[in-house]
């Protein structure tokens, strides 16, 4: 009888919690700042109280998933569109989800029709550039009906509500945040692991090497090289990430005489990602289309200095220079010049302030704040 009791009490306290049906691009198991995103939003919201448990359908999972969190299961990808499709109506209908979570706004209408399927609320977290430029009518129509929408930047929230004519008080902001490896630590230790010299000035890019990701501003590095180099003879340029635009580099490398200074890594694993940002001496990405930019945050983390463009949502993880360096366009070449003297003497406290702002318990309440009324409704 005691048991019985308590079973039914279990079961009552577990109908008041929710359960959220995720549809993702890609979570765990998923490479980029997406998947990335996505993963630490994932994080929080199981480690809210209010939250029962997470399912979660990827379209992609290039890699294998190696630990979830407690309450959080991964069905197997589906890159087929209709095969997606029906796998997302059928676990909808099963699992009756109280919320329905859209990781990407090219499943926006899919999800808004497992929501009215079920019933649930409707959750959206939103990057960049995808919902920076004209959307269909369908996604737009879409978008503009979700109760929420978390917007990786001030800049993101900005457009999509240009977009898609959402009611603003819809769309938060929350910056994304980091994992805890991203740490300070010994840069000659890390240097040795990429077999860099100690007295090297290292530069470091990551991102993938899309030709439709251009934007990242390799392009505007590389030609800068040769003159840096006069002032720095040990400049070493590291390019983490790949992808086919790896070619075109190269030969800007080549044809403006930097070819000696720029090294392609390819991928660099999540393990050893961090060593790479304490062997380097100043992160640069004068990107002009970065929703946040979020390896702007864990170069920070892990005491290095980070340049960007004011552009897009670079301000806000850089925060418009008072963590890293915000720049025009027009003055990035002197930018980097100057940040280059100024990164070898490294930032003692960087690391340090980059935690206050954006560590994963910071980015947790501020999801749980932001997201209270669809758990209380």
């Amino acid at each position: 009888m005691r048991k019985t009791g308590i079973n039914k009490v279990l079961k009552q306290y577990n109908k008041s919690k929710v359960r959220v049906l995720a549809l993702v691009a890609e979570a765990f198991g998923g490479r980029g700042g997406i998947a990335q995103s996505t993963r630490d939003l994932m994080l929080a919201l199981s480690s809210l109280p209010e939250v029962a448990n997470i399912d979660i359908l990827p379209r992609l999972q290039p890699e294998p998933t190696v630990c979830l969190p407690a309450g959080v299961r991964q069905f197997s990808a589906h890159r087929s569109r209709l095969a997606y499709a029906l796998q997302a109506l059928w676990h909808g209908a099963k699992l009756k989800p109280d919320i329905v979570y859209c990781g990407h706004a090219f499943m926006a209408p899919l999800a808004l029709m497992v929501a009215r399927m079920t019933g649930a609320r409707l959750l959206c977290h939103v990057h960049g550039l995808e919902v920076w430029q004209p959307l269909s009518i369908a996604k737009r129509r879409a978008l503009a009906s979700y109760d929420i929408v978390l917007c990786v930047s001030n800049y993101t929230a900005r457009k999509f509500v240009e977009v898609t004519g959402i009611d603003p008080d819809r769309c938060k902001v929350i910056y994304n945040t980091f994992d805890e490896r991203f740490t300070p630590g010994n840069k000659l230790s890390a240097r040795k692991k990429f077999n860099l010299p100690s007295n090297s000035v290292v530069l470091s890019t990551v991102s993938r090497l899309d030709p439709n990701q251009r934007h990242k501003g390799h392009d505007r590095v590389i030609p800068l090289l040769r003159d840096l180099a006069g002032v720095h003879p040990n400049l070493i340029y590291l390019i983490a990430g790949t992808g086919g635009d790896q070619t075109r580099l190269e030969e800007l490398a080549h044809d403006t005489g930097a070819a000696n200074i720029v090294q392609f890594l390819g991928f660099v694993s999540d393990e050893n990602l961090p060593d790479l940002y304490r062997a380097s001496d100043l992160y640069v990405m004068p990107s002009h289309g970065e929703g946040f930019g979020i390896a702007f945050v864990e170069a920070m983390a892990c005491g290095t200095l980070a340049l960007g463009l004011d552009q897009g949502g670079a301000g806000d993880a850089l925060r418009n220079g008072e963590l890293g360096i915000a720049v025009r366009e027009a003055d990035f070449p002197n930018a980097l010049r100057t940040s280059l003297d100024t990164a070898t003497s490294k930032i003692s406290d960087i690391s340090e302030r980059t935690n206050n702002i954006f560590a994963r318990d910071q980015f947790t309440c501020r999801v749980k704040s932001e997201i209270k009324w669809l758990m209380q409704n």
